[in-house]
């Protein structure tokens, strides 16, 4: 039977998390843990309502909110079935936390920068055509914040998404900034993994700051050449660290 537990949201409040909410915490974590087959069954109702210790009307909200998550499936006379992980909306923060659970942060991370060397380097590019010169003073200024980083590592990941956001921002294309919105969550954990080793951050300033001139500079063909390079530094660390064989060789 599951229990109010008190949960601290962001080191000054505490609320007490919604039976709801725990019940969907719940069973996210099973179904990223694979206690569900893909694509199968879950327990009729009266069974989870009966194991989880809830009324059908609290399963039934939190089945909505897994649904609405794209990880579970609701038919009429077929029940509740889980649907394949490529289906679920990996950039939910609750998902996500649910993958560091199940141990998966690494590879999604990896997947998540690659993502990130296909579309980044285009972005700057646009950037440096597109930007005005209030957006390139920000992108600036966000680029001293992350330098002024030096020396607290904890400060290093929201800095680094307000950079790039910035230039995401600026490419002023509409799928771009919506997606520069989206991949927050991605981008914190990639971040918090690829800079975990004394020196990795320091190694990509070099790079940031480039990228920041040739977009001040209106060189799109510089911006996206060191955009290039510095996604490619954390890419280069999760491949070796996933498929330490081919150490050294970038993809």
């Amino acid at each position: 039977m599951l229990k109010l537990k008190v949960q601290q949201s962001d080191g000054r409040r505490i609320r007490r998390r919604t039976l709801p909410e725990q019940v969907v915490d719940e069973l996210g974590q099973r179904i990223v843990r694979g206690d569900f087959a893909v694509t199968g069954g879950l327990p009729t109702e009266p069974e989870l309502s009966a194991e989880l210790g809830i009324s059908r009307n609290v399963l039934r909200e939190a089945i909505k909110v897994l649904a609405s998550k794209g990880m579970l499936e609701v038919r009429p006379k077929v029940g509740m079935r889980v649907r394949t992980p490529e289906d679920w909306n990996v950039l939910d923060p609750d998902v996500l936390a649910w993958f560091s659970i199940d141990g998966s942060e690494l590879r999604n991370a990896h997947d998540f920068v690659e993502f990130r060397r296909i579309i980044e380097p285009k972005a700057s590019y646009l950037a440096a055509l597109r930007a005005t010169e209030k957006e390139v003073s920000e992108i600036q200024a966000a680029f001293d914040a992350l330098y002024a980083c030096i020396g607290q590592p904890d400060k290093v990941p929201a800095a680094d998404i307000v950079f790039h956001r910035s230039i995401y921002n600026a490419s002023h294309n509409i799928v771009l900034q919506h997606l520069g919105s989206l991949i927050t969550p991605l981008m914190q954990t990639q971040v918090v993994i690829t800079t975990d080793q004394p020196g990795s951050f320091e190694k990509g300033l070099p790079l940031h700051r480039k990228v920041t001139d040739a977009i001040a500079k209106r060189d799109p063909k510089r911006a996206e050449t060191y955009s290039r390079l510095l996604v490619n530094m954390p890419y280069q660390d999760l491949n070796d660290r996933l498929h330490p064989e081919d150490r050294g060789l970038l993809g």
